[in-house]
């Protein structure tokens, strides 16, 4: 009786290993998977790479969208801006105001892409492919203020935006002319620094001068009014 069970058992294993042996393998299958996972690999942008070796994390944060102290968000900008302001601060045409420390702004990046020698340790291509990654990726979402504007302050800022600043930065400061900065859902902290550097004439590059005129008799309050509602548009809507 065993003896037959266990030829019976043996039986149905040669059955269901033939069918499984026999099954019929679906080219078309094979190759989408194929295909998708070389997608997968080709869509691995190169600047990425760059940006985490160039220690641009360090400032700006993860995917350029979560900046430090007042340094900015560099996530979703033009491109070809954001690659000519490295270009810029590497040659030294801009400079920033000293930090607390004394250090100047740029200092950072200087430091880190210039040897003690002087040499320039990144290649304007590399600084495009950084740039291009930076400008597809999703904008920083809104840091909440510690005291949110009242809807009073809020008209304000909007009055004095238009008047001056809306002219090269566009509608809600989300359209800017060519080969300016997308100001909208900017660091505050940033935005009050660069406003004072230009206003103090520290900084000169690119087409900083047309601000000259537009910010030398905004005072502290002003300043802080206009940082605090452009760090507050959803940039996401």
């Amino acid at each position: 009786m065993n003896k037959f069970i266990s030829i019976i058992f043996t039986g149905v294993l040669a059955a269901v290993f033939t069918t499984v042996v026999n099954l019929p393998i679906d080219p078309i299958s094979m190759g989408t998977k194929a295909q998708a996972e070389a997608t997968k690999k080709k869509k691995r942008h190169p600047g990425k790479r760059l940006y985490l070796r160039k220690t641009c994390l360090a400032c700006h944060g993860k995917g350029g969208a979560r900046s430090i102290q007042n340094y900015p968000n560099v996530a979703g900008q033009p491109a070809k801006y954001l690659a000519q302001q490295v270009k810029d601060i590497l040659s030294g045409k801009r400079v920033g105001s000293k930090d607390e420390n004394g250090a100047m702004r740029t200092s950072p990046m200087t430091g880190a892409l210039i040897t003690p020698e002087g040499e320039v340790r990144i290649s304007d291509e590399d600084i495009a492919k950084i740039a291009s990654w930076l400008s597809e990726q999703p904008p920083a979402k809104v840091k909440p203020l510690e005291t949110p504007l009242s809807a009073d302050q809020v008209k304000a800022a909007k009055k004095l935006y238009k008047k001056k600043c809306r002219a090269c930065h566009g509608k809600g400061a989300l359209k800017p002319l060519k080969n300016y900065p997308i100001i909208a859902g900017q660091n505050k902290a940033y935005i009050i620094a660069q406003v004072n550097d230009v206003k103090n004439k520290i900084r000169r590059n690119g087409k900083i001068k047309a601000m000259y005129g537009m910010v030398k008799k905004l005072n502290d309050e002003e300043i802080d009014l206009l940082a605090s509602y452009l760090s507050q548009i959803d940039r996401s809507k």
